[in-house]
């Protein structure tokens, strides 16, 4: 037999020994692995120690290259990125938080802000008394006064804000004429197009129709009367506000008003020592239980407890138009109270809801928790200070009948809200 090789067949490659000094199982499992670069393999050399390197054969090299480099790394390294990945973890689940407080705040402000410019029930209806009224569209939300123009703005937001003479908001259901009277009415509007925030003070003794209910609740008729007798008809809480606040929109010629607040003396007396009491200079003379004396008009002094009350709340009845003089007082007392707050509502608007928890069982409101959270962070945002707040009264002249009687002037009531409720277009 011939035992020639065949020519037609290459030689056999020599057989390439694996290198005896390989790297054991304890050391491969010493090591981590990274990924080399999809471009220029062949620049990166192969990561076993030099004295190592003589036993790799050029196809073991080339090999390897095809798969992952290693290096060698330390326990100190391995607890540097465990330090690492628990930081990157904590920071995620802040971050987790701080989107979802922000995303609640947003939800409760769209959900607020939608109610609380919801005017598609509003008619409105000037008085025949207005010559200047040339024409109305769109259910009065188009009115051509005086040669003008106006469009009504539904960026404005309103709360219907009152002041009860009474101290007692615990009784669940008062009998009509027991629940006391409106003596403070006020209306804060927030216009949130033009960043300007109102108060519109309505004298209690305004004239306007009112619903009057029996002892059952039951309708009985219309009369014309001071609107602070509004709240009396009804059971000292919600269907009070709401006729108060039905009487407020006769007033207005329809203008649409979706929530009320009130409060009582109790709660004025809560409010002014939660912040430290209320330093303010004395328009009138009153006598101070805190201070066991009269404090004298033009007398620097920091009210407290009930001292609030006697402030704003004392009149002279002999003085036909003394509501109007206590009116002032009031404005005087609520900014004075704004300046004390303002800084701390404007670094954290969650402090006008802090406060309102402290006299949530001395107030009545239909404000939701969404109405609350835009309303205070609209307000707050809209302002640089509080001193940009607007007072403004309805216009009117005090005249006697049975009792102190304020005739509203027509002309300069729709001035004011074409002022603070329209936007002037042509």
């Amino acid at each position: 037999m011939n035992n020639t090789p065949n020519n037609d067949f290459e030689a056999t490659k020599p057989i390439v020994k694996a290198p005896e000094n390989l790297p054991t199982q304890q050391e491969l499992d010493a090591i981590e692995y990274i990924t080399p670069p999809t471009k220029g393999k062949r620049k990166h050399k192969y990561k076993f120690s030099k004295h190592r390197k003589h036993h790799v054969s050029q196809t073991t090299r080339n090999d390897a290259e095809d798969f992952v480099y290693a290096r060698p790394h330390s326990s100190k390294e391995r607890k540097k990125k465990k330090a690492l990945k628990i930081l990157i973890i904590i920071l995620c689940v802040i971050l987790a938080l701080v989107i979802a407080a922000a995303s609640t705040l947003f939800i409760f402000n769209q959900i607020g802000k939608s109610a609380m410019h919801n005017y598609d029930e509003m008619t409105i209806e000037p008085s025949p008394e207005l010559e200047n009224v040339e024409d109305i569209k769109d259910s009065g939300k188009t009115i051509t006064y005086n040669g003008s123009t106006y469009k009504f703005n539904e960026d404005v937001a309103t709360v219907v804000l009152m002041g009860i003479d009474t101290k007692d908001f615990e009784t669940p259901s008062l009998e009509v004429g027991e629940g006391g009277q409106a003596d403070a009415i006020y209306i804060a509007v927030i216009d949130t197009k033009n960043n300007k925030v109102s108060i519109l003070g309505v004298s209690r003794d305004s004239m306007v129709d009112v619903n009057i209910y029996n002892t059952d609740g039951e309708f009985v008729r219309t009369e014309n009367m001071q609107i602070c007798l509004s709240y009396a008809y009804g059971d000292g809480h919600h269907t009070s506000c709401e006729n108060t606040t039905l009487s407020l929109e006769r007033l207005f010629y329809g203008l649409q008003f979706n929530t009320y607040f009130s409060i009582n003396k109790k709660a004025v007396e809560t409010l002014t020592d939660a912040v430290g009491g209320v330093t303010l200079t004395a328009l009138v003379d009153f006598t101070s239980s805190y201070y066991g004396r009269t404090i004298s008009a033009g007398e620097t002094v920091t009210l407290h407890g009930n001292d609030a009350n006697m402030y704003i709340r004392s009149r002279d009845l002999d003085e036909l138009d003394s509501n109007n003089d206590r009116m002032a007082r009031q404005k005087q007392f609520m900014t004075a109270f704004l300046s004390q707050i303002w800084d701390s509502a404007k670094a954290k608007p969650s402090v006008i809801t802090d406060l309102y928890s402290t006299i949530s069982s001395n107030s009545t409101t239909n404000l939701t928790p969404s109405k609350m959270t835009y309303l205070a962070s609209t307000a707050i945002s809209s302002l640089g200070s509080y001193t940009e707040i607007e007072f403004i009264n309805v216009p009117g002249q005090v005249t006697k009948g049975e009792y102190a009687e304020f005739i509203v002037d027509q002309d300069g009531l729709m001035e004011v809200m074409l002022d603070l409720f329209y936007i002037k277009v042509d």
